[in-house]
C-alpha cells in the first residue's frame, strides 16, 4: 500500500518522523497521573520480537514516575538498545490499564499526531527491516551498550501517506489480527479435545 517506507518509490511526500509522531513525549501533559493511579508496566522482557505486548503488570503512579519511561494508549514503543532493536522488538501500546503505562528506559516513544498519522503505520514503519539496519548504523555508545539516540529518529526522512490510506491499513491489520486470534483459539480447541480422546482411550 505505501511501497517501500525507505526508498520511498511511490514518490510520497519526504516528512521528517518528528513531524509525523511525537517522540518521546513527556509525562508533564498528562494531567491524569496523580498519585494512587493504577498503571501499565511494562518492562522490556514484555514486548516480543513480533509486536505482542504483555500488560499483566500494573503499579501504582508513584512508584514509577521517576525512574521509567512515561507512554500512553496507542504510542508506539521501540526497543533502542542492542540487541533489542535489530531483533524487532516493538509494540503499539493498546489496552493499557487507565491508558497509562510506564516502562523500561531502553525504549523510545512515538506517539502518532492527530489528523497525520495513526500507530498501526508508524509501528510498521518502525519494524520494518530496511528501518531498523538503518537504524543500527546510526547507534552510538559502547560495544554491548549501543543505542539508536532520540536525534536519529526525529531527523529520519519518510514518505508519509495519507492519513485515510494509513487507516485503510489499519483496519486491514485488526482484521487480520482478530482472523489470526480466532483461528488460534480454534486450533487451541482441537487440541484440547484430542488430547481428552487421547486420555480416555488410554486410561
Amino acid at each position: 500500500m505505501f511501497g517501500d517506507p525507505v526508498t520511498n518509490d511511490k514518490g510520497l511526500p519526504l516528512t521528517a518522523l518528528k513531524d509525523c509522531c511525537v517522540i518521546n513525549p513527556r509525562k508533564s501533559g498528562d494531567k491524569k497521573l496523580t498519585d494512587g493511579l493504577e498503571v501499565s508496566f511494562v518492562p522490556m522482557t514484555a514486548v516480543s520480537e513480533k509486536g505482542a505486548i504483555d500488560l499483566s503488570e500494573t503499579r501504582l503512579y508513584e512508584e514509577v514516575k521517576t525512574g521509567f519511561t512515561y507512554f500512553a494508549e496507542n504510542d508506539v514503543l521501540f526497543a533502542k538498545i542492542t540487541p533489542c532493536m535489530e531483533n524487532g522488538k516493538g509494540c503499539i501500546a493498546e489496552g493499557l490499564c487507565n491508558g497509562v503505562g510506564f516502562g523500561s528506559t531502553e525504549f523510545h516513544v512515538l506517539r502518532p499526531v492527530d489528523g497525520v498519522t495513526n500507530p498501526y503505520w508508524i509501528y510498521q514503519l518502525s519494524a520494518f527491516e530496511r528501518f531498523r539496519k538503518e537504524a543500527a548504523a546510526n547507534m552510538t555508545g559502547s560495544a554491548g551498550q549501543r543505542r539508536v539516540p532520540a536525534s536519529y529518529l526525529e531527523e529520519y526522512n519518510v514518505g508519509l501517506p495519507p492519513l485515510s490510506l494509513q487507516t485503510r491499513f489499519s483496519d486491514f491489520v485488526r482484521q487480520a489480527d482478530k482472523l489470526k486470534f480466532e483461528f488460534q483459539r480454534t486450533l487451541d480447541e482441537f487440541e484440547a479435545a484430542y488430547k481428552a480422546i487421547l486420555c480416555e482411550k488410554l486410561g
